[in-house]
Parts: structure tokens; sequence; C-alpha cells
């Protein structure tokens, strides 16, 4: 993670503008930190200090769950990428 000086001020976001930005709710913020997948940039402490995250981080996380979200084969759990259709059986193209 980087150090707080290394961010734009215009990046570091806070639980609700983070949330707007990723489009999720703000409690799907609070459960990316508790399972680890998204580390604040600034943790708040104390009652009313707000914890700030880096929206590039955000945009790491997201990447990551998108990922995660592939199409894989039911059986060989390989990964299922857009390609070409498969040719249609003879019969199909008579129709």
């Amino acid at each position: 993670m980087a150090r707080i000086h290394s961010f734009y001020p215009r990046d570091l976001l806070d639980n609700k503008q983070a949330a707007e930005y990723a489009g999720v709710a703000e409690s799907t913020i609070r459960q990316w930190k508790r399972r680890g997948l998204l580390k604040p940039a600034l943790a708040g402490e104390g009652r009313g200090a707000p914890t700030l995250y880096n929206r590039p981080e955000i945009d790491e996380v997201k990447q990551k769950l998108a990922e995660a979200k592939a199409v894989r084969d039911e059986w060989t759990r390989e990964l299922i990428t857009p390609g070409e259709a498969p040719p249609l059986p003879e019969a199909a193209e008579a129709a």
C-alpha cells in the first residue's frame, strides 16, 4: 500500500464516496475492508474520524471481483472465454 503523502487529495474517498464511486452500498465497502480486499489509505481512529480509501485501490478490487465472476466450465472448471461460435451440425444448416 502506498503512503498517504503519495496520493492526490481527489483520490482519497470516505466510506460514502467510495461506495458511490464503486457503485455499491456502503456496507459492501466495509465488507471488503473486513475481508481484506480493500485496505484503507488512512484509517480513521476514534468516533467521527473518517476512514479514507484510495480510488485506484477501489478500481483494483472491482477488477479482481469481476475476474472472479468469470464463467467456468461446469465439469472441468476451465475458464470459458468468448470466441467464435462452433459450426452448426449439417442437419441444422439445411433447415
